[in-house]
């Protein structure tokens, strides 16, 4: 989304409005308050997160996997993965933790250059991140499915041997 408008001082790309209107439509139709206060508090954890390792990266280069990008959104990815199943609540959370992380920066920045919401480099870390985080979940539920085929294959075998023959 290449459009943009000022607004108080800050340039605001179309993506940030876009995925500021999902998250909360997400969270909005998700049952539970529990789970909407659940929602919340992952997405402000990713978003600080997202923000300190933006900020410290490059103080630790021995941490970076392939580029600083790439690392920043296999974490924040994983983490995203690892605490919220349902693909729309992950999106959801993952979309306004990376926003929250963005806000944080333009506001630690805004000193040393003009406030800026959602420009290319975010679009490209967020499209990185959402690929990590749906990456990893199929990962973890392929890893969880194999594992209970081979408990069930190894019980069966234990339950047959076990089992006195009838000649």
């Amino acid at each position: 989304m290449r459009w943009s408008t000022d607004w108080g001082g800050i340039r605001v790309y179309g993506c940030t409005l876009v995925l500021l209107v999902v998250s909360l439509w997400v969270m909005v139709r998700t049952p539970s308050f529990l789970y909407r206060f659940h929602l919340l508090s992952i997405a402000l954890l990713l978003g600080s997160v997202y923000f300190f390792m933006r900020e410290t990266l490059h103080l630790m280069p021995a941490v970076i996997w392939f580029s600083p990008d790439w690392t920043v959104a296999a974490s924040v990815g994983f983490l995203a993965a690892a605490l919220l199943r349902w693909p729309p609540l992950q999106i959801a959370g993952l979309s306004l933790g990376l926003l929250i992380g963005d806000v944080m920066s333009a506001c630690a920045h805004r000193e040393q250059m003009a406030m800026t919401l959602g420009q290319t480099e975010f679009q490209d870390v967020w499209w990185l991140t959402a690929f990590a985080a749906r990456g990893c979940s199929l990962l973890m539920e392929g890893m969880v499915a194999g594992t209970k085929l081979a408990f069930k294959r190894v019980r069966q075998r234990v339950r047959s041997g076990r089992e006195p023959e009838n000649d």
